[in-house]
């Protein structure tokens, strides 16, 4: 969206000079790290810096579809990114400061580049270089896929950080006490069920109709398969049965398979698969999203399976995944 007006809030944070207009020749990154500015705006936004023509045409319609795809595993329409274009020549001082910002040109070599703090702390500013509008659609679409992860990781280690201020300090001791590992814990979360391999923490949030919750579990490692879709779909699925029941007789969680769970490898060392999909009650009306990480610990020979799901019927649910993603992507063992 042309949408500059909305980042108007963004000058109650910066200083109320005058500011010029600026073009990416003319602006420059601070001369030291030491002097930088606090990153302003939200997590998941995304400032495109753009020639309205680029916008309007093959260029911008590719960028809809990098930036604004929908998120994984969420039953409504979320967009990964809140996506705010913005001409170069209204490109201000306000906006120098975001936390996200990719800016286009045309006229020169091609070129996709990235750099860290360029204008404010913690910032991720990347330019995408081309001699004509076709070339920088071909470079967005070989590349876009690329530069839509360098976004999605940055804002993912912001969220880890933001948790690390508010953590649960006492629970997340118990855990490491019991079960020998480490992760964020965000505030307001409770262990609702505990066992030797299994724990169950969840936080409710009644006035918005919000819980949140998250699984840990260790399965003895003997082979591959375990490492499977379709065996760690059997083994959320065992563990909604025994664990969640619904207000109806008979009731209990599963798998929802009219949409099949997307499933990713994150990593080789340690080997690491991540699941997104949606979840429902056997004989009731409930359903929500979730998320799992499967690791394998070769060093114990186990496999250590952690998941968040989420009931929020009616509150958007991006940001509430998005906190269940950085509270698992914390994991460590002791």
């Amino acid at each position: 969206m042309k949408a500059p007006f909305l980042y108007l809030f963004l000058a109650l944070s910066i200083c109320l000079s005058a500011c010029k207009q600026n073009t990416e020749v003319g602006l420059k990154p601070a001369n030291s790290r030491s002097v930088l500015a606090p990153n302003t705006g939200n997590i998941s936004e995304l400032v495109i810096v753009i020639p309205d023509a680029l916008w309007n045409g093959v260029a911008g319609t590719e960028l809809k579809n990098i930036f604004q795809t929908n998120v994984l595993g969420i039953p409504q329409q979320e967009a990964l990114f809140d996506v705010f274009a913005i001409n170069p020549s209204q490109f201000s001082s306000i906006f120098q400061t975001h936390k996200n910002i990719l800016w286009l040109s045309i006229g020169t070599t091609a070129s996709v580049s990235r750099t860290d703090e360029k204008w404010a702390k913690n910032q991720l500013f990347v330019s995408v270089k081309a001699n004509s509008e076709t070339e920088l659609s071909a470079l967005l679409v070989a590349q876009g896929e690329k530069i839509s992860d360098w976004f999605l990781r940055k804002d993912l280690a912001r969220r880890v950080l933001k948790l690390k201020k508010t953590a649960e300090k006492e629970v997340q001791k118990e855990l490491l006490d019991a079960y020998n590992f480490q992760m964020l814990i965000p505030n307001g979360y409770k262990v609702a069920h505990a066992e030797e391999d299994f724990v169950w923490l969840r936080r409710d949030k009644p006035k918005v109709n919000v819980i949140s919750n998250l699984w840990v579990l260790t399965i003895p490692y003997t082979n591959p398969a375990q490492l499977s879709k379709e065996y760690l779909i059997q083994v959320r699925d065992s563990l909604g049965r025994t664990h969640v029941e619904g207000s109806r007789p008979q009731s209990y969680m599963t798998t929802e398979m009219l949409y099949e769970p997307d499933f990713t490898l994150l990593s080789q060392n340690p080997y690491t698969v991540e699941m997104r999909g949606l979840w429902t009650m056997v004989n009731d009306f409930l359903g929500g999203s979730f998320i799992s990480y499967t690791r394998l610990d070769k060093a114990s020979q186990r496999i250590i399976y952690t998941e968040g799901f989420l009931y929020c019927p009616k509150e958007r649910k991006r940001f509430h995944m998005q906190e269940l993603e950085a509270v698992m992507s914390s994991f460590k063992m002791k």
